[in-house]
C-alpha cells in the first residue's frame, strides 16, 4: 500500500490534475489523504466530490490555512506508516506521470532500496508551458559511504524537497511534522532538512533516471517570498549538510565543501533580492543584512574559490554592489549610521578610517554609489566617483579629502598632486589658513616651480592680510 499526503489551499485550478494523476496511477494500490486549508474557493468542494466517488481518498478540513494543531491524523500520517507500505507526498499544483509509482517501485524493489526519489519536469504556473527540467541521466544509487561522498554534488538537488519521492514506512517516520525542533527554519527549507532526516534512518537512497513528476513554477510559493527568518535559514540549511556529510561519509571533502559554497552563494543572493525587495523599515532591513553577512560562512564562501560553479569575483562583487545600492536609495537616518558602519566594515576592514560616521549619510545622498564601491575596495571606482561630483561643483572639504587617500592608497602621483591642490583649495575656502599654509610649505619643498602651488600661496597671503 501506498500513502499519498496532499495539502491544499484555495487550489481550485490545479487540484483536479493533482487528483487526477494519484487515481489514474498503472499501480492501483494506494491510499490517498487530502487536507484543504480552509479555503475561501471550491477547494474543499472538490474534495469532497472526490472522496465520495473513490473510498481510497480520505478527506480533511482545516478552519485556519496552516493551522498543524487542527487534523494532527493528517500532519503525523507518515509516522504511522504499516512495515512494509510507503509513503509519497504531492502538492496541489503539481502532478505525477500514470507510472510514477509503478516505476518507482519497480527501481526500489530491484535495488533494495528504502527511499527513492525521481526526476521533475518544470511547468510555468500561468502558461502550463515546460521550462526546464532536472534529471540524471542515468539512475544513481547512494547505499555506501564512499557513493555518498561522490555523488553528493549530482544528487544534492534530489535531497532539497519533499515532493517526487517514495518513502518506506522507516523513512517516513523519520520525518518531522507538528514537533518541530528548536533549528527549524521558520522561513524556508524545512523540506530539505527532512528528507537529509529521512535518508540518515535508512541509509539505502537512489535516483531515478526519468522525470516521473511535474513541478509547477509559481511566483506564490514560498522561496519567491521574504518570509522572516530567511537569512537564518541559508546558514542552517548550511550547517546541515555539513552534518549530514559527516554523518553520512565520515567527513567533508574539499569538493563537497566548494560545491556547498557555491550552493550557499546561489541561495543568498536570492535571499538579497528578495531582501531588496521587502517592504521592511531601514533599521529592520540593516539588522538583518548585518546578522547575514557577518557569519562565519559568507566570509568563507566570498574567499573559497567557486570559479568551477560559475561563481568568480565579479559575480560576488555585482551581488554585493546591488545590496549595497539597494541601501543607498533608503537614505540613512542617524541612528542607523553605526550599523551600517559596521555593515560595510565587514567587507573592507578600512572603511570607518575612510568615512568617518558623520560624513557616511551625506555621501550615500550626493554621491550615488560611492559607499558601495568602498565597502568593496574597489577604489578607483571610487577616486573616479569623487572627480565627477567635484567637477560637477562639489565644494565640500571632506570628499577632497578622501579623494587624495584614496590616490595615496592607488599609488597614482599625478592624482594626489591634483587632489591635494584641490585639498588646499578647500582648506582656504573654509578659511583654514594655517592648514593650508602648512600643505603650502611642504608642497613648496617638493616641487617649488609649481604654478598651481604658487597660485595658491598668492591666494593664502591675500586672504592673511584680509
Amino acid at each position: 500500500m501506498i500513502y499519498v499526503r496532499t495539502h491544499a489551499y484555495n487550489a481550485e485550478k490545479t487540484l483536479e490534475r493533482a487528483i487526477d494523476s494519484i487515481l489514474n496511477q498503472t499501480y492501483q494500490n494506494f491510499e490517498y489523504h487530502i487536507l484543504d486549508h480552509g479555503s475561501t474557493d471550491r477547494t474543499g468542494e472538490l474534495i469532497r466530490g472526490y472522496a465520495k466517488k473513490d473510498p481510497r481518498i480520505v478527506p480533511y478540513y482545516n478552519k485556519v490555512n496552516r493551522a498543524f494543531e487542527e487534523n494532527p491524523d493528517f500532519w503525523n500520517l507518515s509516522k504511522k506508516i504499516p512495515d512494509g507500505d510507503l509513503f509519497c507526498i504531492l502538492d496541489a499544483d503539481d502532478c505525477y506521470e500514470e507510472t510514477f509509482f509503478e516505476e518507482m517501485l519497480r527501481f526500489m524493489g530491484e535495488n533494495r532500496l528504502e527511499m527513492a526519489a525521481c526526476g521533475t519536469v518544470f511547468v510555468d504556473g500561468d502558461s502550463v508551458r515546460v521550462v526546464g527540467d532536472r534529471v540524471l541521466p542515468q539512475s544513481v544509487l547512494v547505499n555506501t559511504p564512499k557513493r555518498m561522498d561522490a555523488y553528493f554534488p549530482i544528487i544534492h538537488w534530489n535531497l532539497r524537497q519533499v515532493w517526487g519521492k517514495l518513502y518506506s514506512s522507516r523513512a517516513a517516520a523519520a520525518r518531522y511534522e507538528t514537533d518541530l525542533p528548536d533549528w527549524w527554519p521558520k522561513a524556508y527549507g524545512g523540506d530539505t532538512i527532512n528528507v537529509m532526516e529521512c535518508v540518515k534512518a535508512v541509509g539505502s537512497f537512489g535516483v531515478y533516471g526519468k522525470a516521473l513528476h511535474r513541478y509547477t513554477v509559481s511566483q506564490k510559493s514560498v522561496s519567491h517570498q521574504w518570509i522572516p527568518g530567511r537569512e537564518t535559514a541559508d546558514v542552517t540549511l548550511h550547517e546541515k549538510a555539513l552534518a549530514f556529510l559527516r554523518q553520512q561519509c565520515g567527513k567533508v571533502s574539499v569538493q563537497n565543501l566548494r560545491f556547498l559554497y557555491a550552493v550557499f552563494f546561489n541561495a543568498v543572493k536570492d535571499t538579497l533580492a528578495l531582501w531588496t525587495g521587502a517592504d521592511l523599515p531601514f533599521s529592520e532591513k540593516l539588522e538583518i543584512l548585518h546578522r547575514l553577512l557577518s557569519q562565519e560562512v559568507m566570509r568563507e564562501t566570498l574567499a573559497a574559490d567557486l570559479g568551477e560553479y560559475g561563481i568568480g569575483e565579479e559575480e560576488k562583487r555585482t551581488v554585493l554592489q546591488a545590496v549595497f545600492q539597494g541601501l543607498e536609495k533608503h537614505g540613512c537616518a542617524a541612528e542607523d549610521i553605526p550599523r551600517l558602519c559596521a555593515v560595510c566594515a565587514l567587507w573592507n576592514p578600512d572603511f570607518e578610517t575612510l568615512v568617518p560616521p558623520e560624513h557616511l549619510g551625506w555621501h550615500m545622498e550626493h554621491i550615488p554609489g560611492l559607499i558601495p564601491s568602498l565597502a568593496l575596495g574597489k577604489y578607483l571606482e571610487s577616486f573616479h566617483l569623487l572627480m565627477e561630483a567635484m567637477e560637477s561643483g562639489c565644494r565640500e572639504d571632506f570628499p577632497v579629502e578622501l579623494a587624495r587617500t584614496l590616490a595615496a592608497l592607488l599609488g597614482d602621483q599625478g592624482a594626489y598632486i591634483l587632489c591635494s591642490k584641490l585639498w588646499i583649495e578647500a582648506l582656504l575656502r573654509k578659511k583654514d589658513l594655517e592648514r593650508a599654509e602648512r600643505e603650502l610649505a611642504e608642497w613648496e619643498s617638493i616641487l617649488p616651480g609649481d604654478a598651481d602651488f604658487a597660485k595658491l600661496r598668492r591666494i593664502a597671503r591675500e586672504s592673511g592680510r584680509g
